[in-house]
């Protein structure tokens, strides 16, 4: 469930904290049953066997290029790696949990073991039949870094049988499920470290055949798929599709569908016959202020300022055309999310202004640059925005353009131990991962907050997601929010929304908040 603005101003005025409820938070009922995701995509329809997807991307897998194998789903071409693989979950368009290759998942009372059923006869693309033993192989192999939630939270996992297994996690975690629903965190053939996932094998609705790294791949309909409807499509094509090469592919019928549009190019896919289908969400600007040299954001008035300063309705109603749609609450909490807490104050240009005078800096602050890389075909046009409404308040940031090759590594060369200062990319998650990021991790995207707010909000997540009570839970996040607002450790400017376009015959396909939880089972061409 996703809230606007409107309803976010009219409960804060009210003094009320806008909250929903997810299905997992009372952990012993969210996975009990969950319903076929194809048959309820394809609910009233009549889908069309045949045809091929071909759809571009523009934006490609972070990891693009730290292997020339392309083949394995770390380093597949653009994160949507459920074309051709499954995890055991998979988080939905409301950012609820489902089951996917795990039939059933139950937690202990202590929330610290999780028995997982795995479903019976998924078989793999070379004909072999999924079991624990792979299971258990794919989450050893997540255990050694390639999935940070996994590495982190799992301390071991063995087989229950030959359809089940029982996973030991570090700590208390009622919503560990998501964890297992993470991009890389896909299920894979029992093989040794230095081999597993590099066959491309998955069991997934589309079979791997062709695949050029840095550029396109090819799949093929995989009959023997494990849901009882799906998939329509002959083959699903995917191609890397940067600047104008997405609509100008989509023109000439290269392309009959394109992920991650320009939201300023709607028109123009329209014009050209397309359909636009928006997200409740998706990937966000988060602006990390490393506090490790003397910078004038170690003083929590500057960062209270600044966040007062920047108007991020007006990002939306420029950038996205939603002038009514959230905006950030200064945490990685979502719009989308159902636990979230919007800030008390929108914005606040004098009370910006005052806060400066009483650091110290009554006639205007200038603040160290920002670095940034344009991930997003819109994300240049966002900083003006930002930089503009804050000189409105006195104060001036710039925002330097870099190249996304070789970003991350320029912004941890210099600083250390924190890096530059830099925005980062943040993808929606449920709240224990979203509010665990100003904790956990890596020192620059916390920007090193620290002091005895910074330990409460701490433990008011692990307090938490020990508990087995959804509404106990739900009010530990809500204090947590708040003392994130207040102490401002860094800036979410939030309101972004991932966007797809595809061809007017292209049933079913959708832009996902979690642009990696993309599927296409469901999606079928009206020939």
């Amino acid at each position: 469930m996703s809230v606007t603005r409107r309803e976010f101003l009219t409960y804060a005025a009210s003094g009320a904290t806008v909250l929903t409820l997810s299905h997992l938070l009372d952990p012993t009922r969210a996975l009990a049953a969950s319903p076929d995701i194809v048959a309820g995509m394809i609910e009233s329809q009549t889908p069309k066997s045949g045809g091929i997807l071909t759809y571009g991307q523009t934006y490609p897998n972070w990891a693009l290029g730290q292997s020339n194998r392309g083949q394995h789903p770390y380093f597949w071409l653009d994160l949507l790696t459920r074309s051709v693989w499954n995890g055991l979950t998979w988080v939905d368009e409301d950012m609820n949990v489902q089951l996917d290759l795990a039939s059933s998942m139950a937690p202990s009372d202590d929330l610290t073991v999780w028995d997982i059923g795995l479903r019976e006869g998924v078989m793999f693309h070379d004909g072999t039949e999924m079991t624990s033993e792979d299971v258990v192989s794919s989450l050893q192999f997540h255990m050694l870094g390639g999935v940070g939630l996994i590495r982190t939270q799992m301390k071991s996992v063995e087989p229950n049988g030959k359809y089940g297994v029982r996973v030991h996690l570090n700590g208390a975690n009622a919503e560990f499920p998501h964890s297992l629903a993470e991009y890389r965190a896909m299920i894979l053939k029992k093989n040794d470290v230095d081999t597993i996932g590099f066959d491309g094998i998955g069991t997934g609705p589309f079979k791997l055949v062709e695949i050029d790294n840095a550029r396109q791949f090819r799949a093929v309909r995989n009959e023997n798929y494990w849901m009882e409807n799906g998939p329509y499509l002959d083959e699903v094509r995917g191609v890397l599709t940067m600047g104008n090469a997405a609509i100008n592919g989509f023109r000439a019928g290269q392309l009959n569908a394109v992920f991650n549009i320009d939201p300023g190019q709607v028109g123009q896919f329209e014009d050209a016959g397309g359909r636009t289908h928006a997200s409740a969400s998706g990937d966000q600007f988060w602006l990390a202020l490393p506090k490790n040299l003397d910078f004038p954001w170690n003083d929590k008035l500057i960062r209270q300022a600044m966040s007062l300063a920047i108007d991020r309705q007006k990002i939306n109603r420029i950038i996205y055309n939603d002038p009514n749609g959230w905006t950030g609450n200064d945490t990685h909490m979502n719009g989308v999310n159902g636990e979230w807490v919007a800030r008390p104050i929108e914005r606040d240009v004098e009370k910006a202004r005052a806060l400066l005078a009483e650091a110290g800096y009554g006639e205007g602050v200038t603040l160290p640059a920002i670095a940034f890389c344009p991930s997003f075909p819109e994300e240049p046009r966002v900083y003006p925005i930002v930089a503009e409404s804050l000189a409105e308040a006195g104060i001036t940031l710039e925002f330097q353009e870099r190249p996304c090759d070789g970003f991350n590594p320029y912004t941890e060369a210099v600083n250390k131990p924190y890096g530059r200062p830099k925005r980062s990319l943040v993808g929606p998650r449920n709240p224990f991962i979203n509010l665990s990021r100003l904790t956990t991790g890596n020192p620059a995207e916390r920007g090193a907050w620290e002091g005895p707010r910074a330990d409460r909000y701490g433990s008011l997540l692990v307090e938490a997601v020990s508990q087995q009570d959804p509404e106990a839970r739900q009010a530990l996040y809500a204090e947590a929010q708040r003392i994130a607002q207040e102490e401002v450790p860094g800036i979410m400017l939030g309101g972004r929304r991932n966007m797809a376009a595809h061809a007017a015959n292209v049933k079913n396909l959708r832009s996902h908040s979690q642009n990696w939880s993309s599927r296409f089972e469901y999606v079928w061409i009206d020939a």
